[in-house]
């Protein structure tokens, strides 16, 4: 195992520093309540149903703070995540761009958990990449679709209109 209990540690600081890089720091303030629900509690939620209540996953030394085997700081590095996430798809009016966006962040999400199989902090069972990779698509869309409900989406209204 490489650097265990670090995984929610580096989760987190990687998702920061991302989204330092890409986010201003007025749409940071702008998006912090859709990156605290959006990543923090969307998380918490997911990572406690899918391994206390289904059993699909089981999260062992992946993060130095843990309640019930819930990792939180894993769950904590959404928020940062959510919020670059909804300041990019508000950046592009090709559908193209934001199609990409939208499944880059799922494909990042996928990534990080093959690392943690690889490295024993993270068990499935009765699950698969691909569920993880669909799931994540689905509450990205979620995501994508609360963003644009909510008007915070006017990049995208033009496109949709023509």
């Amino acid at each position: 195992m490489v650097l265990p209990n670090l995984a929610g540690l580096l989760v987190l600081a990687a998702g920061t520093v991302f989204m330092f890089l890409v986010t201003p720091w007025e749409r940071i303030k702008e998006l912090f309540w859709f990156g605290l629900v959006g990543g923090l509690v969307v998380a918490l939620v997911l990572i406690y149903l899918l391994q206390e209540v289904l059993g699909f996953w089981l999260f062992q030394r992946a993060d130095l703070l843990a309640v019930q085997g819930v990792p939180l700081l894993l769950a904590a590095g959404w928020i940062p995540v959510v919020i670059a996430y909804g300041h990019l798809l508000a950046q592009y009016r090709s559908w193209a761009q934001v199609v990409l966006i939208m499944l880059t962040f799922p494909a990042v999400a996928t990534v990080i958990h093959v690392a943690m199989l690889a490295n024993n902090m993270l068990f499935y069972a009765n699950w698969t990449l691909p569920m993880t990779f669909g799931l994540s698509l689905a509450i990205h869309l979620a995501l994508a679709a609360y963003l644009y409900l909510a008007g915070r989406l006017d990049n995208l209204k033009e496109t949709v209109r023509t």
